[in-house]
């Protein structure tokens, strides 16, 4: 919890000492933000703390427009108004029915929200520095509190009013506590760790697809502000936009995946269905291991109806090889994708020449200078040029003999990992145990290897 930043004359001063009216100490602090009668709020007040209805004392607190008092009320430092709103929320504690405290907490967080203004577009300070008010009040009561369901819901609205700087990707972990959460495989963990969320009819998966379209926002602002900042000329700040897109991408994934049957679909999904299959177009070597299992999405088979072109595209970039690539181009019908997702046919076709050289290493451990050249459709003196580019890429380690005109492959990511590539796998262990064994049996014959009973 953060603390009072103390200053003799201010009013907070009256809450450094906790002492058995701190209740009435604190509306006394709050009642000057009301924006209705101050007496007639603390009045309200006392009624509630004598019954000891601390429910009743939070929903005066709201519908007196405190909140927004607080925020606006330019006397109070940040740390003070966190202060102030901690010391309310622990009210929440005192609410015998959980339900009732899960409906109080999120309106307390609604009054927060509702009560700012858009100080990062406009360039207002004032609003900045409410905007950073209400960041700051949100995080308290995120923190604060410890059930699934309000922690999912108030992690989405502290999305919603993070600065960009707080949400950018990219950075050293520690710089920002928030970008380090929103790690996908952390935030993941971290969903666990909270347990299962527990509302009732469908509201919990409502609340995950909140929190990630918030991600996915969050993201494009980030991006925006990136490609004010000068865009992928700079080396740093192309660095941050992969780190960006992929985090993007990840979201609008997760947020599809919450969609099980194509009768669940709405209108965000169909566009997130749209929007992550044309990223896996665009970026497939940045989001390689991003995306694999995107095929299998109800959202996104769906586009095979409402998107056939697009969707076709998606399964030759997950699937396909540069023939069917140049095959997809011949016909006029799907060549409107294009232009109509904005995607760049050269940059297409550079991205598919890398993921077909990466299906052909991942089928050979040794391939002829040769066959890549058939395979890409290129001379063979450009062939190591290709081969450097797929290593540069991540996606394979390699070798080359240049004597023997062979590429040697140590390793190779799997673009699909189906029923043919477990097949592949098990013929190759297969081949290295008889190799073993082999070995091991030359060894005992020779001596070197005494021979064990059973082997």
């Amino acid at each position: 919890m953060a603390t009072l930043t103390i200053s003799p004359p201010h009013p907070s001063s009256t809450l450094v000492n906790i002492s058995d009216d701190a209740d009435l100490r604190l509306i006394r602090v709050l009642a000057p933000c009301c924006t209705s009668s101050p007496s007639s709020f603390e009045e309200e007040c006392n009624i509630a703390i004598g019954n000891s209805d601390a429910a009743q004392l939070l929903r005066t607190v709201i519908s007196h427009g405190t909140i927004r008092g607080l925020l606006t009320n330019t006397n109070f430092s940040v740390e003070e108004v966190v202060s102030v709103f901690s010391l309310l929320t622990v009210y929440l504690d005192r609410v015998g029915d959980a339900s009732v405290a899960r409906e109080l907490c999120g309106a307390l967080a609604d009054a927060v929200v509702a009560a700012g203004g858009s100080g990062e577009a406009t360039g207002d300070e004032e609003a900045k520095k409410r905007k950073t008010k209400q960041s700051a009040m949100v995080a308290s009561l995120f923190n604060l509190r410890t059930n699934a369901d309000e922690k999912v819901k108030l992690l989405t609205k502290v999305v919603e009013l993070a600065d960009i700087s707080a949400l950018s990707p990219g950075a050293s972990r520690g710089v920002s506590a928030l970008a380090d959460m929103l790690e996908p495989t952390t935030l993941q963990s971290t969903l666990k760790l909270w347990g299962n969320l527990q509302d009732e009819e469908g509201g919990g998966i409502l609340a995950l697809r909140a929190l990630y379209a918030a991600v996915v926002s969050g993201m494009d602002r980030v991006l925006d502000k990136l490609a004010k900042d000068g865009g992928e000329e700079d080396k740093t700040i192309a660095m941050k936009i992969t780190a960006t897109k992929e985090r993007k991408q990840t979201y609008l994934l997760h947020f599809l995946e919450t969609y099980t049957d194509e009768s669940q679909l709405d209108d965000q999904a169909r566009k997130y269905a749209c929007e992550a299959s044309v990223y896996a177009i665009s970026e497939p070597i940045n989001l390689f291991s991003t995306q694999r299992r995107i095929l299998n999405l109800p959202a996104i088979t769906s586009l095979s109806k409402s998107q056939p072109a697009l969707y076709d595209l998606l399964k030759i970039f997950m699937e396909g090889k540069l023939q069917d690539y140049r095959d997809f181009n011949a016909m006029p019908d799907k060549m409107t994708v294009f232009s109509t997702f904005g995607l760049d046919e050269e940059v297409c076709m550079k991205n598919m020449s890398l993921l077909s050289l990466v299906s052909l290493a991942g089928e050979h451990e040794e391939i002829p200078y040769g066959a890549i050249a058939s395979t890409l459709n290129i001379p063979e003196e450009e062939v190591e040029h290709w081969v450097i580019r797929a290593v540069s890429s991540g996606l394979m380690e390699a070798k080359m003999d240049q004597l023997r005109k062979v590429v040697l492959v140590e390793r190779c990511a799997a673009r699909q990992f189906g029923m043919k590539e477990w097949t592949a796998l098990k013929i190759r262990l297969d081949t290295w145990k008889s190799n073993v064994r082999g070995v091991l049996d030359a060894l005992k014959k020779s001596g070197a290897v005494p021979a064990v009973d059973g082997q």
